[in-house]
């Protein structure tokens, strides 16, 4: 079965059990992601946890169901190509599981996704400095979507509500900050590309928006993640926000 029949099959408006934290799985380091085949083709495997066994059970047998795609209990996460994290707020104890789940010292950084009820500004800076790569609303969210942002976020891609980033943005432009700008070590094309990223662009959106290939944007990003020596794009982002520079 091919993976678009498989994701009409899916639950186009299923509702995911709001989750306490507090039963979110402890969290032990995580070792070195597998390379994952680019074109999604490959086999994917993706660690599941939420507090209750409906929810959990739920997105286990939706994202099993999909070919190529291979769940692992949570208790093999390091294994996994991405963790998927689902809970009904944020608190420090989420944050600082995440942190741990994503890190692994000397090495590649397994990606987090977050499906969460409502997250603030400030938890989302902060959530993807620990590692999330992505963010998905409960409220509106099926089990299809989960399927689509895994493989967009294994593509380098940072799925979340456009919204979301953009309320960022707006805030970031009407704050003052004491902080001096940073923003001298962007240069102007890489401050255009990062503004479209923010507002929720594909890689090939941008590409599209600024007449650039699709490869010049990937290598644009690269670059400004490289010398900043963050994580991913969704932090550089964050880096141009704090900046003040979108």
């Amino acid at each position: 079965m091919s993976v678009a029949s498989t994701l009409r099959q899916l639950p186009q408006h299923a509702n995911l059990i709001t989750v306490p934290d507090t039963a979110v799985s402890a969290v032990a380091p995580s070792r070195p992601l597998r390379k994952v085949d680019a074109s999604g083709v490959g086999p994917l495997t993706v660690a599941v946890t939420a507090s209750d066994a409906l929810t959990a059970e739920g997105a286990r047998a939706c994202l099993q169901a999909v070919d190529g795609i291979v769940v692992v209990p949570w208790s093999e996460r390091g294994d996994a190509d991405i963790a998927v994290v689902l809970t009904y707020k944020i608190t420090p104890r989420i944050l600082a599981r995440i942190g741990d789940t994503s890190h692994v010292p000397d090495g590649p950084r397994i990606p987090v996704l977050l499906v969460v009820d409502d997250i603030s500004e400030e938890q989302l800076i902060d959530a993807v400095d620990r590692g999330i790569v992505g963010v998905l609303l409960r409220t509106q969210l099926s089990y299809a979507d989960i399927v689509d942002a895994v493989r967009r976020a294994l593509r380098g891609e940072s799925p979340m509500p456009p919204r979301m980033v953009r309320a960022l943005v707006d805030r970031r432009r009407l704050a003052k900050s004491d902080e001096q700008p940073q923003g001298a070590s962007l240069t102007p094309r890489e401050v255009d590309v990062l503004r479209l990223v923010a507002d929720g662009l594909s890689t090939a959106e941008v590409a599209d928006q600024l007449n650039y290939s699709e490869r010049t944007i990937k290598n644009i990003l690269h670059d400004v993640v490289s010398r900043l020596k963050l994580r991913n794009r969704t932090q550089a982002v964050a880096y141009a926000l704090r900046a003040g520079i979108l």
